[in-house]
C-alpha cells in the first residue's frame, strides 16, 4: 500500500513521540523503531541484509550509536544511485519550560499551543513538538518514499540508499561512521552515486525566507578555540598576575558578531561568529587571579578555509592580548593615581601560538623520538574519563601544555570539534551540471503543478550531513585541521579518504516550517506531508534522466 497524508502523518507522531535528544539512550530507541518499520516492507522482508543497523562509537562516551542504512536495489540491475539522508536525533526541551513533559506529544501540545492566540486561529495547519521539522518529518518522508518504491517497482530506475543518522545536532558521529559503509557498499556493489538528497527542513536552512527553498550545498562548520594562559595572584595583588579571563574576553569582543569574520556567498550573508562558551578553568573556588580560560566559537564556512581561519584567529588573538596589556596599563595608572602601592607584572609579552605549536614542542620533549610521545599521548586519551568531547580535547591540550614546557602568558589557538566541511554542488564538475540541471527543472514542477515558488540557494545556512558526501578541500586545508585539534585520530577524526572516496552531488529539499529548537517548532503540514512528497519522486526521476544525459555528453 502506497503512502498517504495521513499515514505520514501517523508515523511522524509516533517517531516524535520517541525522546532521541542527542547522545540520550534514547537515540538507539528511535533507530531499532526505524528499522523496525522498514522491515515490514517486502522488499526487505526478502533482501534482509539490505537493512542494515551499523553501530557507531560516540566519541568520549564508550557507548555506541547506531545508525540505519536502507538499500532498495532497482528492479533491473544499475549502477545509478541515489542516497538519502536525515537525522533522527533532536535537541534537547529546556526551551519548553513548563511545557517541556509534552514536548514529544504533539496532540497535547497542539492543544496547549491552541490557547495562545497567535495560534488559535490555524492550529490545525502545524504539527507541533520537538523534531516535529527538525528533521523527523523529512526522515519520515524518506521512509514513506520507500514504501512508495516497494508498492510500485517501477517507480524509479536508480537504487536507493536511505542513510538514518544519530548525533548531528552534536558532532556528526553517525554521518562520519555512515560514510565509511557507503564508500565500502560503493566498492563491494560497483555503486555510482549521481546524487545525494537531504531533507532538512527549509527554515532554518534559510531564516526569513518567503518561499520554499531548493539548496545545492551546504555551510561548513568550525570551532574556532582560543585557549588563554594567564599569570596567578592573589586577588589582592591584582596586578602581579594576568587574567586569562580578561584576555578571552576580548577575543569574545572581537570575534563576537564581527562583520569582518562574516563569509558571504552570491550576495547572501550569513551570520557571523557566535561564542558558544567562555569560562575559567579553575579548580574550584579561589580568590587567586584565573590562569587559564577557554572560548570557542561557532564558525560557518562557505568561502573561507581552515588553513584562513586559522590566521584570522592569530589576529584576533593578538589583537585581545594588545586590548588587555592597554586596559591593565590603564586601569594600573588610575588605581596608582589613588594610593595603590603594590607592583605590577604588565611589561610581559603574550605570545601566539597554534596547537600544532604546541604539539611540536611537546613532541620534542621526548628523548625517545616521536613513537614514545604518540604513545603517551595515545594512553593519555584512552585514560580520560568520559564527558563532553570538547572538555576531552581541553585535557589534551593541556597535557601537551605541560609536556611542552612554555611559559605564560599565551594564548593558543586552533579548533575543537565538530569539523564540517563545505559542501557545493556548484562546482563546475559534470555531477554539480546534473544537480543544476534536475534543479531548474524541481523549480518548474513545483511552479506548474503545485502553484508553489521555489527559490534555490546555494547553501543550506546551518550544518548538515551532506558535509560529509565529498571533500574539496587541499593539502593545506587537511593539515591546518588534522593539526590543530587535539587529540585528531584518537579523541575525534573526520573520515576524509572515505569521504573523497564516495564524492557526489547534493541537493536538500526539506519540509516547511517554523521556529527550530524553540518551544514553537512546528512542521506546515500541506506542504510538508502533501506536495513535498512528490516533489522528491519527481526530484530523484529528474536526477536519473539528467546523469543520463550528462555522462552520455561526457562520455
Amino acid at each position: 500500500m502506497k503512502s498517504t497524508p495521513s499515514s505520514r502523518e501517523e508515523l511522524l507522531v509516533r517517531l516524535i513521540g520517541i525522546p532521541s535528544v542527542t547522545q540520550s539512550p534514547e537515540e538507539n530507541d528511535a533507530a531499532l523503531f526505524i528499522r523496525d518499520s522498514l522491515f515490514r516492507l517486502a522488499y526487505f522482508r526478502a533482501n534482509p541484509s539490505h537493512l542494515v543497523l551499523l553501530p557507531t562509537p560516540l566519541e568520549g562516551d564508550g557507548r555506541a550509536l547506531h545508525s540505519v542504512i536502507a538499500r532498495m536495489m532497482a528492479p533491473r540491475p544499475t549502477a545509478k544511485t541515489v542516497v538519502l539522508v536525515a537525522h533522527y536525533d533532536v535537541v534537547g526541551v529546556d526551551a519548553y519550560g513548563d511545557l517541556a513533559a509534552c514536548a514529544f506529544d504533539p496532540g497535547r501540545l497542539a492543544s496547549e499551543m491552541g490557547k495562545d492566540d497567535a495560534f488559535s486561529a490555524g492550529v490545525d495547519e502545524f504539527l507541533f513538538g520537538r523534531g516535529s521539522m527538525d528533521m523527523k518529518c523529512g526522515l519520515v518522508l524518506e521512509m514513506e518514499l520507500l514504501r512508495d518504491y516497494d508498492a510500485d517497482r517501477e517507480l524509479f530506475d536508480v537504487n536507493v540508499v536511505m542513510v538514518a543518522v544519530p548525533d548531528e545536532e552534536n558532532t556528526g558521529c553517525g554521518m562520519r561512521g555512515a560514510v565509511k559503509y557507503l564508500a565500502a557498499l560503493k566498492k563491494s556493489e560497483r555503486l555510482v552515486y549521481i546524487a545525494a538528497i537531504d531533507t532538512e527542513p527549509s527554515e532554518p536552512g534559510s531564516p526569513g525566507a518567503k518561499n520554499e527553498l531548493v539548496f545545492l550545498g551546504s555551510m561548513g562548520k568550525l570551532l574556532p578555540t582560543f585557549y588563554c594562559k594567564g599569570l596567578p595572584a592573589h586577588a589582592g595583588n591584582y596586578y602581579r598576575g594576568l587574567s586569562a579571563a580578561l584576555i578571552s574576553s576580548n577575543v569574545v569582543c572581537l570575534a563576537e558578531a564581527s562583520a569582518k569574520l562574516v563569509d558571504p556567498c552570491d550576495g547572501n550573508g550569513h551570520p557571523s561568529w557566535m561564542c558558544i562558551e567562555q569560562r575559567t578553568l579553575s579548580e574550584g573556588y579561589s580568590v587567586t587571579v584565573p590562569s587559564r580560560s577557554v572560548a570557542y566559537f561557532n564558525c560557518f564556512l562557505t568561502t573561507r578555509t581552515p588553513s584562513a581561519v586559522l590566521e584570522e584567529m592569530k589576529e584576533i588573538a593578538r589583537g585581545a592580548s594588545a586590548r588587555s596589556l592597554e586596559h591593565l596599563r590603564g586601569s594600573f595608572a588610575a588605581l596608582r593615581g589613588k594610593g595603590y602601592r603594590a607592583e605590577a607584572a604588565l611589561a610581559v609579552e603574550i605570545k601566539t601560538l597554534t596547537f600544532s605549536d604546541l604539539f611540536e614542542r611537546a613532541a620534542a620533549a621526548f628523548a625517545d623520538g616521536v613513537l614514545q610521545f604518540s604513545l603517551h599521548m595515545d594512553a593519555f586519551a584512552e585514560g580520560l574519563a568520559a564527558g563532553d568531547i570538547r572538555d576531552k580535547g581541553i585535557a589534551f591540550l593541556e597535557e601537551l601544555i605541560r609536556l611542552s614546557g612554555v611559559e605564560a602568558p599565551f594564548v593558543a589557538v586552533g579548533f575543537l570539534p565538530p569539523y564540517n566541511p563545505r559542501k557545493s554542488s556548484l562546482d563546475g564538475t559534470p555531477g554539480g551540471e546534473i544537480v543544476l540541471r534536475a534543479s531548474k527543472r524541481l523549480v518548474a514542477e513545483a511552479r506548474e503543478r503545485f502553484g508553489v515558488i521555489l527559490d534555490r540557494e546555494e547553501y543550506f545556512a546551518g550544518i548538515s550531513d551532506l558535509s560529509f558526501l565529498g571533500f574539496s578541500g587541499t593539502e593545506a586545508d587537511v593539515k591546518a585541521i588534522t593539526d590543530n585539534v587535539p587529540g585528531w585520530g584518537t579523541l575525534f577524526s573526520v573520515p576524509i579518504a572515505d569521504m573523497i572516496e564516495v564524492d557526489m552531488p547534493v541537493m536538500n529539499l526539506g519540509p516547511k516550517g517554523h521556529d527550530a529548537h524553540e518551544k514553537t517548532e512546528r512542521l506546515e503540514k500541506r506542504y510538508s506531508l502533501e506536495i513535498l512528497p512528490e516533489l522528491l519522486v519527481f526530484a530523484i526521476g529528474a536526477l536519473s534522466e539528467e546523469w543520463d544525459e550528462v555522462m552520455e555528453v561526457n562520455a
